[in-house]
């Protein structure tokens, strides 16, 4: 609300001179702030509540910005994180085979963690959180004892990040979608914005690196030794595999996850083998597996040894995943996107 303050236009003392000087100051900070709201508003910094929000099929109304969060991923975790919500955070879950990027650490340690997996329903209410973040379905399913409907009959928001709806593709968009959903529902559409510009340019960045080069190859393995896990064109991992610069053997399968057949792999012929790096097992006994399989003997990956890796941590749909199609550019094309020293 801009409040106006009427400046006498003639003084009959000192006194009053002094007092509409006040006056007049006054109006100038009330204008000035008043115009900074006004600014802040039209550049979509202050969310208007109540805010309705739809993610991966459930619509949920916020009054207010939530004040005690749970994540379930460490996707979810970053994504705070990043948008400086770190005390609005009472715990956190599900770190397995990720590592926490070093610029959350010290923000991260302050966060109690519920549990090294998924959180049972009695871990979870003992937070006492208004609200509960999943990057992924298995963050809400019976098995894990607490399904979005169970929270939400207990008056608990929740929110699922697009990766986490099935049966849809991804694209590198999702990120900074989500970063602005997440800026809007905490009201820091401001930090949102910065986070945005920062994930853009970076993944404009290697785009431009890249353009017009040859694009190799490229198989990514997960796991398996019978038949290799990998992921299709529909999973985010398929999305940052082109923003690099490389192409993903199966991007023409409508699918995220799946497993196919190692002559599938043969027939490919992949330039470069992509492994997820789940930090155990290890890379190295990954690859060891990969050079043990018959089928991929005669690849180009196979004979000229050309692997890649990636954590798990910068493969996944957060704030950090501009950083991996970083990494995967200076593997793919180190030439035109050298390391960074």
């Amino acid at each position: 609300m801009r409040y106006r303050v009427a400046v006498l236009t003639k003084c009959l003392a000192v006194t009053i001179v002094a007092l509409v000087a006040v006056a007049g100051c006054g109006s100038a900070v009330a204008d000035k702030q008043a115009t900074s709201s006004r600014s802040a508003v039209a550049k979509g910094k202050q969310t208007a509540y109540p805010l309705a929000v739809e993610s991966c099929g459930v619509t949920q109304t916020y009054d207010a910005p939530p004040q005690r969060a749970v994540t379930l991923t460490s996707t979810a975790t970053e994504t705070m994180l990043e948008l400086g919500l770190g005390d609005r955070m009472v715990g956190t879950a599900y770190l397995k085979g990720r590592k926490i990027g070093p610029q959350y650490k010290s923000a991260y340690d302050k966060i109690p963690v519920l549990a090294a997996g998924q959180p049972s329903m009695e871990q979870l209410l003992a937070a006492n959180p208004d609200f509960v973040y999943a990057g992924y379905g298995d963050g809400f399913s019976a098995s894990t004892g607490h399904t979005r409907q169970q929270l939400q009959d207990l008056g608990i928001k929740t929110h699922l990040s697009p990766v986490g709806c099935t049966d849809e593709p991804k694209t590198l968009q999702d990120m900074p979608d989500e970063l602005k959903t997440i800026g809007k529902i905490f009201n820091v559409n401001a930090a949102a914005e910065k986070a945005v510009k920062k994930f853009d340019a970076t993944v404009d960045k290697v785009k431009d690196a890249v353009k017009g080069s040859d694009r190799p190859k490229v198989f990514l393995y997960n796991s398996g030794t019978d038949a290799p896990q990998t992921v299709g064109g529909w999973a985010y991992a398929s999305v940052m595999i082109d923003a690099a610069g490389g192409r993903n053997i199966l991007a023409d399968e409508p699918l995220r996850w799946g497993k196919v057949s190692w002559e599938q792999v043969a027939a490919a012929n992949p330039d470069i083998i992509l492994i997820y790096d789940y930090l155990d097992p290890s890379v190295e006994s990954k690859i060891a597996t990969l050079k043990d399989i018959p089928a991929l003997a005669d690849t180009t990956a196979i004979k000229k040894g050309n692997f890649a890796t990636i954590s798990l941590s910068l493969a996944q749909p957060g704030p950090r995943s501009a950083e991996g199609v970083e990494q995967l550019a200076e593997q793919f094309h180190p030439d035109l996107y050298p390391k960074k020293k």
